[in-house]
């Protein structure tokens, strides 16, 4: 598809074979956590990651011209073809086409199969959420599809939210019934919502003027007043009408904010967390004679953790300042307990914090308790050697 996009080279400097690397890098592996251990699937994308939404459309859309290509070579009329996300609609001239199209699809990819709903008696058929009907005079007609599971359960009246999200949740099943139901279905669906609105303690008299309000004609223009002041408040049921009087007698507009609803509450502190030492930044590593080692890394702490002792195994002292000091200590590093200081990508910022943090933990050549050999990069000045000891100081004394 790329290769046939005429305008790809106004939009990126990167070559195709560039562009396939990258897309097979972000594609090659995919990781999940499980009690805070890392797992991999197999021929699959990260939940969430932008190009799999592209990469599984034009996966689809290969596909299926491939199909309606087969199609139209033997002679098979498709009227239309409608699909979003994994649902299609089509339109075809007789039951045994529509089979012989299934057929076609089914052949495209082994690990695609497609299932197939023929309209019922009534030329009507369900797809997504629209019920569409053939009127037999060459139009459709369409009304909204509901689930015969339907518990007709909406958010109560009585209930802490800000009348205005009541009224919004209301009218936004309105505006869903105008624009889709056709003329002869739209009553029927503006009474089924009033009806199940009533039914969760909606008062009907209020309904009917929200329903009179949508259908009264928007102006083109509706400008804030000149000198007019807002104020945003979270939403107190009792107090916050109080205080929007309040507010508009000084010549404010006030605005009011959902609360945290309680999935927010019970995940806040309880989100995914990466096990230790998932990130490039500067980190800390001690030996039992009571020396420390600074270091900085680009990749994940834990990766170069593993190349020091790799190192070490293989007795390349010359590695690093841990290592030399592996080869003369008769001390045990502690591996398990290394300490990430500061999680930074930047390589410049990095390194500058690895030169800072070996000025506050004293761990450069000149200092009795240091494994680094040398004191890091573009930091020269000793200026800050004060203020790291009168920090240090101040975190023995907490």
């Amino acid at each position: 598809m790329l290769s046939n996009d005429d305008t790809l080279k106004t939009r990126t400097k990167l070559k195709l074979d560039e562009i396939k690397a990258l897309i097979d890098v972000c594609l090659s592996h995919c990781y999940f956590i499980w009690e805070t251990e890392i797992h991999q699937l197999e021929n699959s994308g990260p939940i969430g990651l932008a190009l799999m939404v592209v990469i599984s459309e034009a996966f689809l859309q290969h596909h299926e011209r491939n199909a309606l290509n087969t199609a139209t070579n033997e002679n098979l009329s498709i009227k239309s073809f409608f699909r979003y996300v994994d649902d299609s609609h089509v339109r075809v001239e007789s039951t045994q086409d529509a089979n012989r199209f299934l057929n076609i699809l089914n052949q495209q990819n082994e690990h695609i199969k497609y299932t197939i709903e023929y309209e019922n008696d009534k030329k009507s058929l369900n797809f997504l959420d629209i019920n569409i009907t053939n009127n037999n005079q060459g139009k459709y007609e369409f009304k909204v599809f509901k689930k015969t599971a339907i518990t007709n359960v909406q958010i109560k009246s009585n209930s802490g939210h800000n009348p205005k999200i009541l009224d919004g949740i209301f009218t936004g099943f309105i505006d869903r019934a105008y624009k889709t139901c056709s003329k002869d279905f739209l009553n029927d669906e503006i009474n089924f919502l009033i009806n199940v609105f009533v039914e969760n303690g909606y008062q009907k008299n209020k309904l009917n003027q929200l329903l009179l309000k949508y259908q009264k004609p928007k102006p083109l223009n509706e400008s804030k007043e000149e000198g007019e002041k807002l104020v945003t408040l979270p939403w107190i049921p009792g107090l916050s009408p109080k205080l929007r009087k309040v507010y508009k007698q000084a010549g404010y507009k006030t605005v009011f904010k959902s609360n945290r609803n309680l999935k927010t509450i019970l995940t806040s502190k309880n989100k995914t967390k990466l096990p230790p030492n998932s990130h490039p930044g500067v980190y800390q590593l001690s030996c039992s004679c009571n020396k420390t080692y600074i270091g900085e890394t680009g990749c994940k702490i834990s990766t170069r953790i593993q190349q020091h002792q790799k190192s070490i195994e293989d007795g390349k002292w010359d590695k690093s300042g841990i290592s030399e000091h592996a080869k003369v200590c008769h001390g045990s590093i502690d591996w398990n307990n290394a300490k990430t200081l500061c999680i930074e990508n930047r390589n410049f910022k990095r390194k500058v914090c690895e030169a800072l943090e070996i000025q506050r933990n004293e761990t450069g050549p000149i200092y009795q308790h240091g494994m680094n050999q040398d004191n890091g990069n573009y930091v020269t000045t000793t200026f800050w050697k004060p203020l790291m000891k009168h920090l240090k100081n101040t975190s023995s004394n907490k």
